[in-house]
Order: C-alpha cells, then structure tokens, then sequence
C-alpha cells in the first residue's frame, strides 16, 4: 500500500508539472507577443502627401475574405497606375498590423520591399508584397496598413496608404489541432487519475468493510458451526437403569 500510495503521489506531480510547463510556455509566448506589439512611431517617418495622378488598388489573391490564417504567408498584388505626365519610380512597400482600439499601437511590422519599379506616364504596373503574420498573434480583427512610397521624376517624395481596413487574424489549423490533442490528453490524464484514485480508496477503505463483516460472521460462538446438525443426546433413562441392576 506505501508502495502504491507513493506511486499515486509521484504520478500525480508529473502531471501537475505538465500542467506548469504548459502554462509557462503560453505565458512566454504571450510575453513574446507583448514585446513584439509594442513599437514606437517612427519619428523619421515625415508626413508625405499621396499624388494626385497615381491610382492605386489592392488584391489578395489567396485571401479575398481578407480572413488571414497565422503562421502564413500572404500575398498583395498592387495595381499602379500613372495618370500624369510624368514618370514614377516605387522605392518602397511596407505594412504593419495595428491595434483596432487605438491605430497608434503597432502590433507587428511587416519586412519592407524595395521593389525600385519605374511606371512611365500613362501606364500602368503591378506591384508585388508579401507578409507574414507571426505565428503567436492572437486571432482577432485587426488594422492592416500597407503604404507605398514612390518619386516622380522630379525627385518629389510621394507616399500612398494603399490599404488600410480591418482583417482578421484566424488560428491556424496546426495549432488547432495541437490544442485539441492536448486538451484529449488532459482529459484522459484526468479520467486514469480518477479511475487510481478510486481504485486506490477502494483498496484501502472497502477490503476493511469486508474483513469487518466477516469477522462478524465467524464471531457468533463457539458451536455456530454446529448450526443445522443433529447430534445424538445420551440417554439418560439407560445410565439411570443400569445403576440400579447393580444396586
């Protein structure tokens, strides 16, 4: 019974450490998302007004719905279009997740592309950007802003906000599946702690009962077990008779 009672105990602390460890790595991988959420303006960044002979739009081929999955990466066509009479050179695309509550916070950072794509006047060019939303975000709307920065050929600054609307970040399917694997196990490890547990006061507490009642069984009298037998009496009359002849 020790033997098995400090089994049950070490089981069960194996299991409260796994349950420890788990908690710490999403209390980590929250941490990491913190740190990556909090940036600051870039100072650097001036305001630069958009031009007024360039149309841009935004496709997303893989993601019409704009529902993007974590973990994966995402691909914007942007369609640019010169409608002055100058030419136009694009020195940068960039994007950023920010927060739906307050636009100031940046959530993540997209690496910037340096495509250095020259559209002439009266033309039209497609533009390629690809992002990846980190793997750790938590899924829910966001605000995403994708800019391109472009000079005319008189070296004028321009910088347009080609996107800038709400998406939505959803779980990807592996860690879906992780987490439904793991919460299958905890269940199981719960139900096999259980079923221990039970069988463990059983052991303990239900062969008492039965040693008790049985004790009550044997312990009725010396001659119980003598119970339902008919054992012949002597014969009192035949002593008494006998006595007297000899008399």
């Amino acid at each position: 019974r020790a033997f098995n009672m400090r089994w049950s105990q070490q089981w069960t602390a194996l299991l409260l450490l796994g349950l420890l460890a788990f908690a710490a790595a999403d209390e980590a991988d929250a941490d990491e998302e913190g740190d990556d959420s909090v940036y600051a303006d870039d100072a650097s960044d001036e305001v630069i007004g958009d031009s007024e002979f360039v149309d841009l739009i935004t496709l997303f081929p893989d993601f019409p719905d704009k529902r993007f999955t974590q973990g994966e990466f995402i691909d914007v066509l942007c369609g640019f279009t010169n409608t002055g009479d100058k030419s136009y050179n694009v020195t940068a695309i960039k994007g950023s997740l920010n927060s739906p509550f307050d636009y100031r916070m940046y959530i993540q950072n997209f690496t910037e592309m340096t495509p250095n794509a020259e559209v002439k006047k009266g033309d039209q060019g497609t533009l390629f950007y690809r992002f990846y939303p980190d793997p750790n975000l938590e899924p829910r709307d966001y605000v995403l802003t994708i800019l391109v920065d472009y000079v005319d050929a008189d070296k004028e600054e321009y910088r347009s906000v080609v996107f800038n609307s709400t998406v939505e970040v959803v779980e990807s399917q592996s860690a879906l599946d992780s987490r439904t694997f793991f919460g299958r196990f905890l269940m199981l490890s719960f139900a096999g702690l259980c079923a221990f547990a039970g069988n463990m006061l059983f052991n303990r507490f239900g062969k008492k009962k039965g040693r008790a009642a049985e004790a009550k069984k044997t312990g009725g009298g010396e001659n119980e077990w003598l119970s339902g037998i008919n054992v012949p009496r002597p014969a009192e009359g035949r002593s008494n008779s006998g006595k007297k002849k000899n008399k």
